[in-house]
């Protein structure tokens, strides 16, 4: 190639380069019209510093602003601090959004952003979630708040606040600032702290360390006169803070009713009867089944016989759960008892016919699951109702696939190395991907029973699917940077990224299942923070009374929530065999019913970080959406710099009001939906407001 042609490419090539450059870089000024409130307020946090003379307690300066917006949180630190500090202001405005909802305000219309200054660098920790927490409800429901109180604790998913460390020090800190209240996490009254003491035995000298416990009330109090109270849960922070409180939230109605049980009694029994038969069947193919002889530690004949017993086991609970009303509780223990007597079944059938037997029973079941999936994945939702009958059943048949596949692989490694733990392993995990498989089936049936209520399409429910699960997300990170800093059992956490993966793969084809999903990963993730120091009868108590009040709700506002009854029940009959599981299902179970009674809220919700904001087409010469959230984060940091100025002071406590164009929450919200179209998804008829096109939908368009 001459010089001349290399240098004309090169020129051609530049030329396509520069061609491509304002389409990838560059992108059309708009401009916006837009007023935008603030409301801001400064709290103090101790905090605990290491210094050169070892820990101090020190406080950090919480600025928080609160602007017109789209749910989006904002943390800026300084000087730096550990990344737990963003989950705590996520799982804090979280928690007020679901307080304040209560209400009526909907916290997703504001975005909130936190700006922590500390004077030195601070060792991390969620300590300062509940203080974060009671900033964002003051905000949202315009609460003056007192400056003689200091704070400290995590805030946890239900709104109780949790443990932290440095008690002492940060009571200290308080105290010297002229806090008159110290809040702590009940439970924490007395720490312990380690002291050296100096021994000479013989011509030695013997450090000795021991640890003593501290009154934190008494210590602090004669020390500088401050009044310690341990702090269960946001309500008792509130009351100090601001002289309000949340009222307690208790159903007095009971969790199932008759539509509910005229319904799942007969499923109930049914189950009952083919789990009867089921194993009357494989006992007797049991009885006519040659083992071969093996050693008293790998004895085939005597392992399929405790499987066989522990059918029987289950088909009698299911029978006892039954007859005591418990009919989710019987229905899943009839599931486990077919689930053994058909592994009896099908590990017999390879000892009486050889290796070729698992090849004509794994087809069998490679058709059942691909029907289970195929008439899950392809069942309408129309409704409440069948969002979460279809979506559980998808959910049945998906993890029917997994135990299929991971039979498929048991089988492999038995043909390769002949182990008897692999040969039963491929034949249970067929057995159970079979009897998954009808699951599906049942919930699929159910759907038919209730009445339908409520509008599903299936643009709502993939943003549904992605909302909750990027909250799963962010919930799961969290959790699993306090499971580490506190070195907490991995248990809840994680079963919660397991079924945060599921969702993942899920979210695109059966968004129904990840939705559902997502859901239980949140459950999961929750319990792992609220169980950092155990689980108490008193949390599983809070569990329980958290999702019977919002399935009441949400029966109230006529949509019967099968799913959430099924899995509170299911938690209630499990109260006294494990506290975790127990709390676990009434986690999920609130989570259901929240997603019922207020998943209307996320119809035409993008994900985008600049929704709620106007459109381009709204005007020019006003403020961009750039510009906006610029002045929004400007505004936090000059209000945080306002707060070091007075650092010598006791407390500084700013608090904004609503400019002159808004003094309440309707007349700022109606500004925001002013310059918004709601659009119908079924008719695309526009309406100027939310609540407009939510009355449209119930009217017009119920039963599509």
């Amino acid at each position: 190639m001459s010089f001349m042609t290399r240098k004309i490419l090169k020129i051609l090539c530049l030329m396509v380069v520069f061609s491509l450059i304002p389409v990838a870089g560059a992108t059309p000024i708009n401009e916006w019209s837009r007023e935008v409130y603030f409301r801001n307020v400064t709290m103090l946090a101790p905090a605990v510093a290491e210094t050169s003379n070892g820990y101090v307690g020190v406080l950090t300066h919480i600025n928080v602003t609160m602007q017109n917006g789209s749910g989006n949180v904002y943390v800026v630190t300084s000087p730096l601090t550990q990344v737990d500090m963003q989950g705590s202001a996520h799982l804090a405005v979280d928690v007020a959004s679901q307080l304040v909802a209560r209400d009526g305000i909907d916290a997703s219309k504001y975005d909130f952003s936190f700006v922590i200054n500390a004077d030195s660098p601070i060792v991390g920790g969620p300590s300062a979630g509940a203080v974060m927490t009671t900033a964002a409800i003051a905000l949202l429901e315009g609460w003056n708040i007192s400056d003689d109180v200091v704070m400290t604790g995590m805030i946890n998913p239900d709104g109780s606040i949790g443990p932290v460390g440095g008690i002492l020090e940060k009571g200290e800190a308080a105290a010297q600032a002229g806090a008159k209240f110290f809040l702590i996490p009940k439970g924490q009254g007395v720490v312990y702290q380690t002291l050296t003491e100096t021994k000479r035995v013989g011509g030695f000298i013997q450090m000795v360390q021991k640890r003593v416990p501290v009154n934190v009330s008494d210590y602090l109090g004669s020390k500088y006169g401050i009044k310690v109270v341990e702090a269960e849960d946001i309500n008792d922070a509130l009351q100090y803070f601001t002289g309000h409180t949340f009222p307690e939230e208790k159903s007095s109605q009971p969790i199932t009713t008759e539509d509910y049980e005229s319904i799942m009694s007969p499923l109930s029994s049914q189950l009952i009867d083919e789990a009867n038969a089921s194993y009357k069947n494989a006992q007797a193919i049991f009885q006519n089944t040659t083992f071969p002889v093996s050693f008293w530690y790998d004895n085939p004949k005597a392992k399929v016989k405790g499987n066989l017993n522990s059918a029987l086991d289950a088909l009698n609970d299911a029978k006892l759960a039954h007859n005591n009303f418990y009919y989710y509780y019987s229905i899943s223990k009839s599931f486990q008892s077919m689930v053994n007597s058909r592994f009896v079944t099908y590990i017999c059938g390879y000892y009486n016919e050889g290796d070729g037997y698992y090849k004509n029973v794994s087809q069998e079941v490679s058709d059942m699951v691909s029907n289970a999936l195929d008439k899950a994945g392809g069942a309408e939702i129309k409704g409440m109702i069948t969002l979460q009958c279809v979506g559980t059943a998808q959910m049945r048949a998906l993890d029917a696939r997994q135990s299929f596949n991971s039979s498929q692989q048991y089988w492999n490694s038995f043909l390769k190395w002949r182990d008897t733990n692999s040969l039963f392993s491929a034949f249970y995990q067929l057995a159970y991907a079979a009897e998954r498989s009808k699951t599906a089936g049942w919930w699929l049936s159910l759907s038919k029973q209730f009445n339908e209520t409520g509008s599903v399409n299936q643009s709502w429910l993939k943003q549904a699917a992605s909302r909750y699960y990027d909250y799963a997300s962010q919930i799961n990170a969290y959790a699993s940077i306090l499971i580490s800093e506190s070195g907490a059992s991995k248990t809840f956490i994680d079963a919660a990224q397991n079924l945060l993966s599921n969702a993942k793969e899920e979210i695109n084809s059966y968004p129904a299942a990840s939705l559902f999903n997502s859901l239980e990963s949140t459950a999961n993730a929750n319990i792992a923070i609220e169980a950092i120091d155990g689980v108490s009868q008193d949390k599983v108590v809070r569990a329980s009374e958290m999702a019977s009040y919002s399935i009441q709700e949400t029966r109230d506002e006529g949509t019967e929530p099968v799913l959430a009854v099924s899995y509170y029940e299911f938690g209630r009959s499990m109260e006294n065999q494990s506290s975790g599981d127990a709390m676990t299902y009434y986690k999920y179970s609130y989570m259901i019913s929240n997603l019922l009674r207020l998943g209307v809220d996320y119809g035409g919700v993008s994900s985008s970080s600049y929704v709620g904001l106007p459109s381009s087409e709204s005007g020019s010469n006003g403020m961009s959406v750039f510009m906006a959230i610029g002045l929004f984060i400007v505004g936090a940091v000059l209000g945080s710099a306002a707060t070091s100025i007075y650092a010598g002071r006791r407390k500084e406590e700013v608090v904004g009001r609503w400019t002159e164009h808004a003094a309440v929450h309707d007349e700022m919200d109606r500004d925001v939906a002013g310059e918004e179209q709601f659009i119908c998804p079924v008719c695309g008829k526009s309406f100027s407001s939310e609540r407009g096109l939510r009355t449209h939908m119930g009217k017009m368009h119920k039963e599509t």
